[in-house]
């Protein structure tokens, strides 16, 4: 029986993110330490040529897969790797239980755009401000082969085609997709339902004073196992909701393809992977908790919020028209900011339907779910917007333009008034990496102890 609050007392006290080059020295320098117990593969090359690299450690039975940075802004997950690099080492009891496969980041290109504001200051203004997030048709998560319905998707990026060589390889019995979520409480997705791991789900971030996410759920259309606990969903899943409540082809308001989660279902392995995700926030406040009644309806709440995300988006779009003639440099930024300004639009008549029409929207809503819609949602638009200003940036540098600054400065000035608005209306707080790596440990060794594995 693993003693997890024994094994987390291990993980360093970080005071920063790793950097790309910090990272891959590591597992470079591990493997050449350790070759007799590593074994290093490059399982491909990111689109900008960076090699992916994938180690390999142990000689249990059971195989378990980590793979860091699957979104770029998200290095909560490295960190545990960067840790596990060196645990597995003096850990022989690891070792002897599992086979481990480790990819320390399967988007280098777009985490090295996210290195601005991995050493802080650790504040919504400085993390918005060296933002990026590639769009949907560029991330490693989202662009895997899928045939559904009429959503027929085949052009995986290059790390996509790395993480699905190593997941040949690999042939999991267990799969940890290292996400981590930018502002709110801690919630997970597991692809099996393991109510024995609930309590420890709820149990160590508590020890660490780190609220659960109780408000609405990330995506409507997800299944929830316990509180702040969902099962893995699938792009079908989206793909039905969009058809049930939008209109025209639920395809185009995808603009990718399926999940690693849809790949590992459809590999033929002997037996059905256990995937586990944990999000966890930079940034947190007790109002994501607060399970307290407001005096308004779900469905008030959950309208007010889409008022106010429409409102947002339009006022995008129309500095997005403004701009368009003179954005000559086709950057990550620019890409990324005109497909998720338009998929926010597009799936707003959804998610209005979705509001007006699904059952239980009748009942009060709680201050989670108030803050939840109206504040951590305004936090993600904010990260959007905020890519817009780099694009400009970079265009500027390459073609001056009057027009272009007078866009930037009302793209500025949008930008002052809605983080104004963040931080007058939710009191934050940073929260230590060290406990985010803690947390992120914790529910990997509680699955790891689970039935699933012993059964």
């Amino acid at each position: 029986m693993i003693d997890i609050e024994a094994e987390l007392k291990k993980i360093p006290d970080y005071d920063r993110f790793h950097t790309l080059d910090e990272m891959l020295r590591k597992a470079k320098y591990v493997a050449q330490a350790h070759t007799d117990l590593y074994v290093f593969t490059e399982v491909g090359h990111s689109s900008d040529g960076e090699a992916m690299p994938m180690l390999t450690i142990g000689t249990g039975q059971t195989r378990v897969l980590l793979f860091a940075s699957p979104h770029p802004n998200e290095p909560i997950g490295a960190m545990l790797i960067q840790f596990l690099l060196d645990e597995l080492v003096q850990n022989k009891a690891l070792r002897d239980s599992y086979t481990w496969y480790l990819l320390p980041c399967v988007d280098p290109d777009g985490t090295r755009l996210n290195e601005g504001w991995f050493a802080g200051p650790y504040t919504i203004r400085n993390y918005a401000r060296h933002f990026y997030r590639p769009r949907s048709a560029e991330q490693v998560e989202w662009t895997f082969p899928i045939d559904y319905k009429d959503l027929h998707f085949d052009s995986p990026i290059p790390e996509t085609k790395a993480l699905m060589q190593a997941f040949n390889i690999a042939k999991p019995h267990m799969v940890y997709s290292l996400h981590n979520a930018g502002f709110g409480g801690v919630y997970y997705y597991l692809s099996h339902d393991l109510p024995e791991v609930y309590e420890d789900f709820h149990e160590i971030p508590k020890r660490r004073e780190l609220a659960l996410s109780l408000g609405e759920a990330e995506m409507p259309w997800a299944v929830e196992f316990a509180p702040a606990v969902y099962k893995f969903g699938s792009i079908r899943d989206a793909y039905d909701y969009h058809e049930t409540y939008g209109s025209g082809s639920p395809a185009k308001l995808i603009q990718g393809g399926g999940s690693s989660g849809d790949y590992l279902r459809d590999l033929g392995l002997e037996k059905e992977p256990l995937i586990l995700i944990t999000e966890l926030p930079y940034f947190q406040s007790e109002q994501i908790a607060d399970q307290t009644p407001v005096d308004k309806s779900r469905r008030e709440i959950l309208l007010e919020g889409i008022k106010q995300s429409r409102e947002t988006t339009l006022a995008i779009r129309d500095i997005l028209d403004r701009i368009k003639a003179e954005m000559t440099l086709d950057t990550r930024f620019y890409r990324a900011v005109s497909s998720f300004n338009e998929q926010a639009l597009n799936g707003l008549a959804s998610k209005e339907k979705w509001a007006k029409e699904a059952p239980n929207m009748d009942q009060p809503a709680t201050k989670a779910q108030e803050t939840d819609e109206l504040y951590v949602g305004s936090f993600y638009r904010l990260l959007v917007a905020s890519m817009l200003r780099r694009g400009l940036d970079l265009q500027l540098a390459k073609t001056p333009s009057q027009d272009l600054e007078t866009a930037k400065a009302d793209l500025e000035a949008l930008l002052e008034s809605w983080t104004e608005r963040l931080e007058k209306g939710l009191e934050y707080e940073a929260i230590p990496i060290k406990k985010l790596v803690e947390v992120q440990y914790g529910a990997l060794l509680s699955v790891l102890g689970s039935s699933f594995f012993s059964g």
